[in-house]
């Protein structure tokens, strides 16, 4: 066998090799995406994908931040829940870098309406207090009444001004 014949017939088997790790991925892509379908609602998935899509850095913030964000906006709303179009332009501006023209395209909305989506976010994002965290745990009723009487002190109080709570738990 010449030297041409032994490196087709690795080249053929690599490329075998190849296409056989292809389809076995393809397979465990497809009986994954099966569970996750089975196991979680649309909503779920469409945040699970907002969270594992590669975004740029021209963004204003991560996925992990954007998904907060929303969290935080519903958890604060008086009015109805954004859309899902307008979740995925907030999304494309705010994580990916889009501009709103090119995310109005991209959701089929006109440019306006999404400029105006983004007004109404940023407002809402520059009234949350900076450097503060929501924090969602189940605490005993006393507890609770006390940590929710020193947020409300601590939202009054002017910037800058120090002060010390105590927190009394009884069994």
């Amino acid at each position: 066998m010449n030297a041409w014949a032994c490196g087709h017939n690795a080249t053929m088997r690599t490329q075998g090799t190849a296409q056989m790790t292809q389809k076995r991925n393809e397979d465990r892509l497809l009986k994954m995406a099966a569970k996750i379908k089975e196991t979680y609602q649309p909503a779920e998935i469409a945040q699970l994908v907002r969270l594992i899509e590669p975004t740029p850095t021209t963004g204003e913030m991560s996925a992990e931040d954007f998904e907060r964000l929303l969290q935080e906006l519903d958890a604060t709303s008086t009015r109805r829940g954004y859309s899902e179009k307008s979740i995925e332009a907030a999304r494309l501006v705010l994580v990916m870098g889009a501009s709103v023209a090119e995310a109005a395209a991209e959701t089929s909305q006109t440019r306006q309406s999404v400029s105006q989506l983004m007004t109404r976010i940023r407002r809402r994002i520059e009234a949350l207090p900076k450097g503060w965290v929501k924090v969602d745990q189940w605490l005993p009723a006393d507890v609770a009444k006390q940590v929710e009487k020193i947020a409300q002190e601590l939202k009054a109080m002017p910037k800058g001004k120090a002060a010390s709570f105590t927190i009394t738990f009884q069994e």
